[in-house]
């Protein structure tokens, strides 16, 4: 199992790389609403954390922010540079760290954003309580975080059904929620923020390429299980191929899991 972040079961390499780049497809035009609902602006410090390949990091950095993001992931953020080279674009960086300890000057972002981060940590609330201290007063955190425990097939498939609570409890056992977008609100309130903002949104798929995602991704959580011998390659196979019947269905449709967003305000000092 890999060991990067908390609980990050994926691996690097061209596979993980192309599932950022369908996950960009599917969520970077309601993360780009998002952000500017959230009131981005050209000029901003803009931090995202857990970037991976630098997507929405690059979009802000093109919008004309001094966009930074964050991650552990050398692999990625290697990518991520290059294709910000690539770009041209000089006001986009990548670095190594640890949001815990991200390494930002006190009261100095503008703006934060993650997707999918919070329900992999093992202490959301520390997390968010780490960017409050990095935002100015007044400053905006952006989440956009799953409900897993909302995927589903209708008809209904059980090896989907079996793999994504497989898949949650997997996160339980290792003290994480990857069905906390649901709370997002609440981890937010705790750690000092004020709720400016929540949503969410269900992608549904009947046909086309990202129909099967999720099928790609539960699989790709699961073979870090079976490595660590929680989960048997034998009833791995049985699943997907499950799962392979359900996504080859033209009359099987796929729900993806629920996005939650969320936009909190660090307070105001108050004079």
């Amino acid at each position: 199992m890999s060991t990067i972040g908390d609980t990050y079961l994926y691996g690097s390499g061209r596979s993980d790389h192309d599932r950022l780049r369908v996950i960009s497809e599917i969520h970077d035009g309601r993360t780009r609403e998002l952000l500017r609902k959230a009131g981005f602006a050209a000029g901003h410090r803009f931090v995202e954390f857990g970037c991976g390949l630098g997507y929405v990091t690059r979009w802000a950095a093109s919008e004309g922010a001094h966009a930074t993001g964050i991650d552990l992931n050398e692999d990625h953020l290697m990518v991520a540079t290059a294709l910000a080279d690539e770009a041209g674009l000089t006001t986009a960086e990548f670095r190594s760290a640890n949001i815990y300890e991200p390494g930002l000057k006190p009261n100095s972002v503008d703006m934060s954003y993650s997707r999918w981060l919070m329900v992999r940590l093992n202490r959301p609330v520390d997390a968010m309580r780490a960017i409050n201290a990095a935002l100015k007063p007044g400053g905006v955190m952006v989440c956009e975080e799953a409900d897993v425990s909302a995927v589903y097939t209708e008809p209904p498939s059980a090896a989907y059904a079996d793999l994504r609570d497989i898949c949650i409890e997997g996160g339980r056992q290792r003290g994480v929620d990857y069905s906390g977008g649901r709370r997002v609100h609440l981890w937010a309130k705790e750690a000092g923020f004020e709720i400016i903002y929540v949503d969410a949104y269900h992608p549904h798929y009947l046909t086309g390429e990202h129909k099967g995602f999720w099928n790609w991704t539960l699989r790709a959580a699961a073979l870090g299980m079976v490595k660590e011998g929680s989960l048997t390659a034998t009833r791995l196979e049985e699943l997907v191929a499950g799962m392979n019947m359900a996504d080859a269905s033209p009359d099987t449709l796929i729900a993806h899991c629920r996005m939650h967003q969320l936009i909190a305000k660090k307070p105001d000092i108050k004079v």
